[in-house]
């Protein structure tokens, strides 16, 4: 059987001018990157009733090493969540953003398995803490917690080893995770489709989720509506 296709946002770019639009844009279930005469980089993302970022936008904001927002509380984006972009992330929102030319609407539903996949598991920094090798423990694994499977760092860090070409020890041939009922916090909180999972499946796989540069360049060529609002 196999797994639901994953909706994600769509990313656009807008001048400030077309705040409205990228408003519009963000309220339909989209992402929204407002690149001034400058190239300063703004980004618009949406929240719940509760006031909180979505899944998928907290997560897009970890990529960018950042986790404050401002709630922005008049004008057009009255109620959603804004974030000033760090000059060294700006190359990546605007990659996003092109990348995802090809794509019509605000979500992109997009056909996603992660037990046919695992290209999160390869090159992947694993963080546990006391309660990952708690649950090891409890399971009776404590050689996951042994030099064979985890690196301790000086700084106190503790990571897992991963094996000599990069992947994880503890996937299976099958690209199944072999302790998938402990696996650690990171792995838990890894969300399919997320822009952490489409750089994985890119880097891994080289599988890109949208535009490769030469078709981005050809829809430039089309006309004004492959531009942009």
């Amino acid at each position: 059987m196999s797994a639901p296709p994953v909706e994600r946002p769509v990313w656009r770019r807008f001048r400030p001018r077309r705040l409205s639009r990228a408003a519009a844009h963000v309220r339909a279930g989209g992402f929204a990157a407002i690149v001034d005469d400058r190239d300063s980089v703004q980004i618009l993302l949406g929240l719940t009733e509760a006031g909180k970022l979505t899944e998928l936008g907290l997560c897009a904001l970890l990529t960018l090493e950042q986790r404050r927002f401002q709630r922005v509380k008049t004008g057009p984006a009255a109620g959603l969540a804004l974030v000033r972009v760090r000059p060294r992330f700006r190359p990546a929102v605007l990659d996003w953003c092109a990348r995802d030319t090809l794509y019509e609407g605000p979500t992109r539903t997009m056909p996603l398995d992660c037990t046919t996949c695992a290209a999160c598991c390869h090159g992947a920094d694993v963080r546990l803490d006391a309660h990952d090798l708690a649950r090891f423990r409890a399971a009776g694994r404590r050689d996951l917690a042994g030099r064979a499977y985890v690196k301790r760092s000086r700084d106190g860090r503790v990571t897992l080893r991963l094996a000599d070409d990069g992947r994880c020890q503890l996937l299976g041939p099958d690209k199944r995770c072999t302790i998938y009922e402990i696996r650690p916090g990171d792995c838990r909180a890894f969300v399919a489709g997320s822009e952490a999972c489409l750089s994985a499946r890119r880097e891994t796989l080289g599988l890109r989720d949208g535009a490769a540069w030469d078709e981005i360049l050809e829809a430039f060529d089309r006309g004004p509506r492959t531009r942009g609002p």
